[in-house]
């Protein structure tokens, strides 16, 4: 098998660990057994330890010598530093997204909203992952900065990941995103820039009380 089609594969293989891994199908701590994924991929195991070489760059997954790969477990005080990480950089994200945006771009951020709604109706917590995970990264995109859209979409799949216990109501979190969609449409930059942050602060003021309990 050349370098090329390796790499390809790779990378397929990347997005589905991912995907498993933003839905709960992989848990922190659990162990990336090769043999089961293998199969489970449909592909050799040169593929399956590009990818999981390649997750590890991105947080996702922990390389651990004589013992194998395992999906990332954030510590108290990584999970800190992650949403500390997130509370920079999506507020940025979504000021710049309300200065550009346009109708015709809010197609995907609109639709991870209607997502969202219908989970919360229908109490499917996989599917309301998935649309609050969208929501984000459609916001991300409509911001037209292609870096940031990179380095928070790992972010964000990895903090969703470890949240259990942090996470607000179902409803509160689609009133606040109701808010911030609003505040991009309208053009409202500074508008949008405050509600991502006062979104995510919660979750971070949780995550800190909770090492905070740890390190007592």
């Amino acid at each position: 098998m050349d370098a090329l089609k390796i790499e390809d594969l790779a990378e397929q293989v990347s997005k589905s660990l991912r995907d498993m891994i933003l839905t709960g199908e992989l848990v922190p701590g659990q162990k990336l057994v090769q043999t089961a994924l293998s199969e489970r991929l449909g592909v050799s195991r040169t593929p399956l330890l590009a990818a999981f070489s390649k997750l590890e760059k991105e947080l996702l997954v922990e390389l651990v010598p004589r013992r194998g790969a395992f999906v990332k477990q954030l510590s108290a005080r990584e999970l800190v530093q992650l949403y500390e990480i997130r509370l920079r950089l999506e507020p940025l994200g979504a000021a710049e997204a309300a200065r550009v945006a346009g109708r015709k771009g809010m197609v995907d951020l609109d639709a991870a909203l209607s997502a969202q709604a219908k989970a919360l109706t229908g109490d499917d917590p996989v599917a309301i992952r998935l649309a609050d995970y969208n929501f984000h990264m459609a916001i991300m995109k409509l911001s037209g900065n292609a870096i940031l859209e990179r380095i928070l979409s790992s972010f964000s799949i990895i903090s969703k990941s470890n949240q259990s216990g942090l996470m607000k109501s179902g409803n509160k979190s689609l009133e606040e995103h109701t808010a911030i969609r609003a505040a991009i449409i309208a053009h409202d930059d500074q508008g949008a820039e405050q509600l991502m942050a006062a979104h995510l602060q919660e979750s971070r003021n949780v995550a800190v009380a909770r090492l905070r309990q740890e390190e007592a």
